[in-house]
Parts: C-alpha cells; sequence; structure tokens
C-alpha cells in the first residue's frame, strides 16, 4: 500500500520526537536571523521540587528589618510569592524582597555573557494591592553585580495619573528609555504572560511581549542598538521580586506570585569561566571560601586579578554590609601579622573585629587594576578565630583574600 507524502513526513516527524531528535522552540516569533533549531532550554524551575534554591541568592529581608515577617520569599503552591510590607526596609527609603540569578538542578548558575542571546518567560499574578507609583517600584531586573545600576527592568509606574506596567532599559548615564507600556489595571488579579529577549552586547537588542489571561497579545515590542553588556568581568542575571521606593503615598501590604518561568539561550552553552586557583599556603583564608558570612549586600562575584578568581563586594557603608572570615586557626595565644588583599579605589578602610572585640582600622589605597596589599597585627586566640571586616561610614575595599602569618 502507497504512503501519500503527508504521512511519510509525519511518521519521519514522529520518530524523531520519540529520539529525542527535535528541539522544541518557545512560543514567541524567532528573533533576527535565528531559526528554531538553535534554542536551548537551560532553565525549567518547578517550585514543588526545586524551591527557592532554583534562585543563585535571596535577598530576603536582607537587613534584617522585619523578622516576623518572614520568609518574604517561598514556594506558595505551584508559584513564588514575594511579600512586602510597609515596615519592610532595604535602606532608609527603600524596601526589597527579590531573588537573584538563576541556578540549575545541579547547583550551578546560569551566566548570561557578553553576545548571548537569551529569552525569559514567565507568568505573574498582579494583585490591586501591589500598586504603582509616583516613585520606582520594579518587579523584575536585569543587572551586573558590580555595577548599581539596571540594564533592564519591568516597572510599575503612574504616567499622566495612570498605573502603568513599563519595560524599560538603562545607558550608562544612569537615564532611563521606555521600551512600551501598558495600563496596569486591567492585568491585575489575574495571571499574565511575559516574555523579555534580548542580547547582551554592546550593540545589543531587547524585545519585550505581554500576553493576557486568554493568551491574548497585549505588547509586542522590540528596541535595537542598545548597549546591554557593561561588565567584561562579571555576567548579566535576572531578578525578580519586589523592590519599591516607600516614598510614594497610598502603599499597601502587598504581594507578586511568578510561576512556569523558562529561559532558553540561542545556541550552545558557553564555556565555564576558568578561573585561577586559590591560594593554599599556609595561613592564607580565601574571601569566598565555603563557611565565610556574608551580610546584607556583601556577595562573591569574578575577579580576574585575584586568587581563585574571586572578590567580596559592596561591604560597608552601613551597618549592614559586612563579611566574616571564619575558620582561622592559631595554635597559640599571640599577636600575629595580617595581610589583607583587596582591590582598592583610591583611598578606603576597613573595620576589623577579630573574635567580636573593639575594632580597628586599617587604611588601604591602590587602584583598581591590581590587588593592593596591607599589613596590621591583630591578636588571635588558641584555636578557632573569625574576623569581620565593615565599615560604617563608607564603602570598605574589595576583599580577595588574608594571610595570616
Amino acid at each position: 500500500m502507497k504512503r501519500s507524502r503527508c504521512s511519510t513526513a509525519l511518521l519521519i516527524m514522529l520518530g524523531l520526537v520519540l529520539t529525542g531528535s527535535v528541539t522544541v522552540s518557545p512560543a514567541a516569533a524567532q528573533p533576527d536571523g535565528a531559526g528554531p533549531d538553535r534554542w536551548e532550554l537551560r532553565w525549567q524551575p518547578r517550585p514543588d521540587t526545586d524551591g527557592v534554591g532554583a534562585f543563585e541568592a535571596l535577598e530576603d529581608d536582607r537587613r534584617g528589618s522585619h523578622p516576623e515577617g518572614s520568609p518574604h520569599v517561598y514556594v506558595d503552591d505551584d508559584a513564588y510569592r514575594f511579600d512586602a510590607h510597609l515596615v519592610d526596609r532595604d535602606g532608609s527609603d527603600r524596601m526589597r524582597n527579590e531573588v537573584r540569578g538563576m541556578r540549575t538542578r545541579e547547583g550551578v548558575p546560569l551566566e548570561i555573557r557578553k553576545d548571548e542571546l537569551w529569552r525569559l518567560s514567565w507568568r505573574m499574578f498582579i494583585p490591586d494591592t501591589l500598586d504603582a507609583t509616583s516613585s520606582f517600584s520594579h518587579i523584575w531586573q536585569v543587572k551586573t553585580s558590580d555595577i548599581g545600576t539596571p540594564l533592564l527592568q519591568l516597572s510599575l509606574p503612574i504616567k499622566n495619573g495612570v498605573p502603568k506596567i513599563e519595560a524599560r532599559y538603562w545607558t550608562r548615564d544612569d537615564a532611563v528609555h521606555p521600551i512600551a507600556t501598558h495600563d496596569l489595571a486591567p492585568l491585575q488579579n489575574r495571571w499574565v504572560t511575559t516574555t523579555v529577549e534580548w542580547r547582551s552586547a554592546d550593540d545589543g537588542y531587547v524585545r519585550w511581549t505581554l500576553r493576557d489571561d486568554r493568551d491574548r497579545p497585549l505588547v509586542d515590542q522590540r528596541v535595537g542598538d542598545v548597549d546591554l553588556f557593561w561588565s567584561a568581568e562579571q555576567y548579566n542575571r535576572p531578578k525578580w521580586g519586589i523592590y519599591r521606593s516607600i516614598k510614594s503615598a497610598g502603599l499597601q501590604d502587598t504581594h507578586l506570585l511568578i510561576k512556569d518561568l523558562k529561559a532558553w539561550q540561542h545556541g550552545p552553552a558557553t564555556p565555564p569561566v576558568q578561573l585561577p586557583p586559590p591560594d593554599t599556603s599556609p595561613g592564607a583564608y580565601e574571601a569566598e571560601r565555603v563557611g565565610n558570612l556574608y551580610e546584607g549586600a556583601v556577595e562573591p562575584v569574578y575577579c580576574r586579578l585575584c586568587s581563585g578568581g574571586r572578590k567580596l563586594i559592596n561591604i560597608g557603608g552601613n551597618v549592614y554590609d559586612f563579611a566574616t572570615v571564619k575558620g582561622i586557626l592559631s595554635t597559640e595565644t599571640a599577636t600575629r601579622q595580617l595581610t589583607v588583599h583587596a582591590i582598592v579605589d583610591g583611598t578606603q578602610a576597613y573595620r576589623i573585629s577579630v573574635n567580636g572585640a573593639d575594632s580597628i582600622e586599617l587604611i588601604m589605597i591602590g587602584t583598581p587594576d591590581r590587588v593592593s596589599t596591607a599589613i596590621v597585627p591583630v591578636p588571635l586566640i588558641n584555636g578557632i578565630n573569625t574576623i569581620r571586616f565593615y565599615n560604617h561610614q563608607a564603602r570598605a575595599p574589595e576583599l580577595d583574600k588574608i594571610v595570616i602569618s
């Protein structure tokens, strides 16, 4: 019996699907010059099994302003929930409860690097208590770890008296540029779907699509010739959650829900970054070693100049952002020499507290293109010691490692 060409084609396609040879592309339209077989699904977390470990890090009331409300970021049925209370604070004029980055089930962060093309899609439930504001109110961002200004955002502004949802990109001069806006009220109290696609390049582009709860298109806007890679040493990563000013009138306790998150990368996965080896000599302790304590905004980031390939940034400037190097072994109670290795921008200083004792000041001078060192005597006890690095008045140097001699 003869088969029609159509039947034969269907059988071939069925065979390819059963053998796993077909790559299913995302539903959104392909970017310019891209074929559907080039998109690879890199991330699709399940809240019930992956939990908040699906993200690279939590920023859940990192200042400890509202412990009674914790957790502020958690799994709620099949979604991730972000709570925001009027008493929450991440500084004197703002609050923040977010997650940042994407982590595979193997625990490896997904790093969005230069000239890569990514597409993120998720569903979100914006209740009517999550107000648009006259000041800033963001529910999604793309940032790099060592630059404060975001590259991309979804925000909830009030424009001409009307609450809106707006996609934006930023430029290096801290100027914000709207991509597209839509009225917020018709989207609240229902599940809507959004997709953001962008190329992390000096001459990148960004495309934002928004669909309603019946999967009808509301927005599909693309902007080109946008600089979306600012830091050659770091990588771009998305953030979800509520980050808003407390200066707007009429704010309420509120929340945000997101689910069905997916991330595709165009082309093959980028090979991992090759980092310099850590210093394993006697008395050396890397700032990023497992067991050390990072509080507030402090986090390890890449550093091509540093041993181990990482440094701690955002130490100091307030009482919240500090780092503690733990597990420092001494075989006697004695004063030892502490050599601090750090990236310094001009003249900066640490306050250093050993085992909780009164602090001493260590002033360092240097330039960001090299690792600088400074030596200070410290009193250690016989056994295990901890050393805390902080500065309540100003940002401190970026910590590479310490060496005890």
